[in-house]
């Protein structure tokens, strides 16, 4: 319960600390930009499929020791200015890595886009150009290392070296994580998830109003952590609205009582979020966290 308490302290700052890995990662502007390329990947082709997702989980764990339960933080830490900054000089940074280091992050990249692969080992014309595109950039190719089939070379002529697209944020990029309705029909279908929404909506509204800080948190949450389609928000609301008005706040907390440890922090976490989004927590929004820490076993 300490820890907990502490990690929903911090949350509450006006200008959250990091600790751990992810304060190493926020003054290391090289590791930053490396996360950054390697979740361009989960980007390429503007659908984040769980897979893909879960093998960047992985790379980040296996080599910048962020592990699941940092992940709030971290999506936290990518869209904050600093590494904005970062991906705007994203290669320019990375090209200070040596040669085995770059080899290794493209390497990422293909772990992450053959997640992805269908039957036969096809991965996604998207994925693959993004692969030679980086590698390009990168001064990579066959030669350095990574096999040609592996690393998605083919005999196809390679696109002119030029960076990705940044004229949408990582966070808008994300919203295609399911086809359209699609996300509708898994609220509808997980009364789990379901549980979840309406404590996040009722942690928007439990000043009685809601502030656009806390609206984007809400929208954050939703397609980036939660993996639904933003353009279906409106709709989703209109059913937890239609689902939740008989719900109370211990009904929907009761309801997430039996999952795990872990996710049971994690949900603490993005309610906090929400809690934090406009810079001040109010005496009612600490009562519906505390209150939902407790029902879920953290007292």
């Amino acid at each position: 319960m300490r820890g907990i308490l502490a990690s929903i302290a911090r949350l509450f700052e006006r200008n959250p600390h990091f600790s751990g890995p992810l304060a190493e990662l926020s003054e290391d502007p090289v590791a930053l930009a490396e996360i950054l390329v390697l979740f361009r990947m989960v980007l390429a082709d503007g659908i984040v499929q769980p897979s893909q997702l879960r093998a960047f989980e992985r790379l980040c764990a296996e080599h910048f020791g962020v592990g699941p339960e940092d992940m709030p933080e971290l999506h936290a830490l990518l869209d904050s200015p600093k590494a904005r900054a970062c991906e705007a000089e994203a290669f320019t940074l990375i090209r200070q890595l040596d040669t085995e280091a770059r080899t290794t992050l493209l390497g990422g990249m293909v772990r992450i886009a053959n997640a992805n692969a269908n039957g036969n080992g096809t991965r996604d014309a998207l994925d693959d150009r993004l692969i030679r595109r980086t590698a390009s950039l990168l001064g990579l190719g066959p030669q350095a290392g990574i096999d040609e089939k592996e690393q998605g070379m083919t005999d196809t002529p390679h696109d002119p070296p030029q960076e990705p697209h940044r004229e949408t944020s990582l966070g808008e990029r994300v919203r295609g994580f399911l086809d359209r309705y699609s996300s509708l029909n898994r609220v509808a279908h997980d009364p789990i998830l379901t549980a979840e929404l309406l404590l996040l909506v009722r942690m928007s509204f439990a000043d009685k109003t809601v502030e656009a800080a806390e609206a984007d948190a809400f929208a954050a949450i939703c397609t980036r952590l939660l993996g639904l389609n933003g353009d279906e928000l409106t709709d989703i609301l209109k059913y937890l609205h239609e689902f939740g008005y008989e719900t109370t706040d211990a009904q929907a907390a009761d309801m997430l009582a039996d999952l795990n440890d872990a996710r049971k922090r994690e949900i603490l976490d993005h309610l906090a979020l929400v809690a934090k989004a406009d810079g001040e927590v109010t005496d009612r929004e600490r009562r519906l966290l505390e209150a939902t820490a407790r029902r879920l076993g953290f007292a």
